[in-house]
């Protein structure tokens, strides 16, 4: 089980995709909360573990099937992915976890899939402890 307390974000992500990089480094500069990461490619996860996500983004078990990494799926039978249970999904997200749909952050006891780091902050703006970038007028580009 991944239990955070309310002062805690857990981000689970894949070292492999770009945009998960980044997320990880906008969450590590985050100042007031507890960081913990989760590598999807150094770190195994379980289909409990995968279940209790799903249930925390109050999404179904297909909603972790990454759509831009679904061609990365190994088989024979290219109807696998659309046809299977949750149970069969959850088992080929455990086997290949290039294909769950990262980043999803775990901050207190729900969870959010994001596309990016700057999603990351626009959702969390009303929390006192995460803090806007600021704009750098010159440069044209957000300043963490």
């Amino acid at each position: 089980m991944i239990e955070n307390q309310p002062n805690e974000i857990t981000l689970i992500y894949h070292s492999d995709k770009a945009e998960d990089k980044k997320a990880r480094a906008f969450i590590e500069s985050i100042t007031g909360y507890v960081i913990k990461t989760l590598d999807l490619k150094r770190n195994k996860i379980t289909e409990t573990q995968l279940a209790e996500i799903a249930n925390k983004m109050e999404a179904d078990i297909e909603m972790l099937l990454d759509p831009s990494y679904k061609d990365r799926f190994q088989s024979n039978n290219t109807a696998t992915l659309t046809n299977a249970s949750e149970a069969d999904l959850l088992t080929i997200l455990v086997k290949e976890p290039i294909l769950i749909n990262t980043p999803i952050t775990i901050i207190g006891k729900q969870a959010f899939r994001y596309s990016s780091a700057n999603e990351i902050l626009i959702k969390n703006l009303n929390s006192p402890k995460i803090e806007a970038p600021s704009i750098d007028k010159k440069e044209k580009k957000i300043v963490f």
